[in-house]
């Protein structure tokens, strides 16, 4: 039987990005890139304790890449026609690539459009199947007005990351652990009060 454990926790917002300072890409990203890269960063994991492609990806994204979509259409009527650099972040999978880049993670990757309930299941499988040692599990919540619009869903601008491993950490996952944010919430406030 796998001990996996939670190594550490972060939730970051739209506002934490204008502190943001992630090499020169990082403001060419599309929302749902840039928050699940600075929600990874904020991790605090030192990725060279395992073997990098060994260390897995589970993103999830509550409305896949629609906001960006929506912004790459509006692009259409204005001078130029559409940005080419924002179609490359019209896919929802973008974001695992980013984060795959900029930490040089190149283990298996799993990208779900949803909510956030289906990720850590998955990411502890990968390592009870042996698949990695170790997995970053990155839940993104964006909706732009516009998206919010069509989809009839409020603004949001938020992601939260966890980072699962086999053996010791701050929490071991439980197999009735299937929520995010409010694990990420509960760890926040357990290292607050301790």
């Amino acid at each position: 039987m796998h001990n996996i454990s939670i190594a550490a926790a972060s939730t970051v917002v739209e506002a934490d990005l204008a502190s943001a300072r992630l090499g020169q890409r990082f403001g060419r990203l599309d929302a749902s890139s840039q928050l699940a890269l600075l929600a990874v960063a904020s991790l605090g994991i030192d990725f060279n304790e395992h073997p990098r492609d060994r260390i897995g990806i589970c993103l999830a994204t509550s409305a896949g890449s629609l906001s960006t979509d929506v912004n790459f259409w509006n692009g259409r009527n204005g001078v130029g026609g559409p940005s080419p650099t924002l179609f490359a972040y019209t896919l929802p999978s973008a974001a695992v690539g980013e984060v795959a880049i900029h930490f040089r993670l190149t283990g298996p990757n799993l990208c779900f459009v949803g909510d956030d309930k289906i990720i850590l299941p998955e990411a502890a499988d990968l390592l009870r199947r042996g698949e990695a040692d170790a997995c970053v599990c990155i839940y993104c919540e964006v909706v732009t007005a516009d998206c919010g619009k069509i989809i009839s869903a409020p603004p949001a601008a938020t992601a939260s990351a966890l980072f699962l491993k086999n053996g010791e950490g701050i929490r071991t996952l439980r197999e009735f652990d299937r929520d995010m944010k409010a694990l990420c919430a509960l760890i926040s406030q357990t290292k607050s009060a301790g």
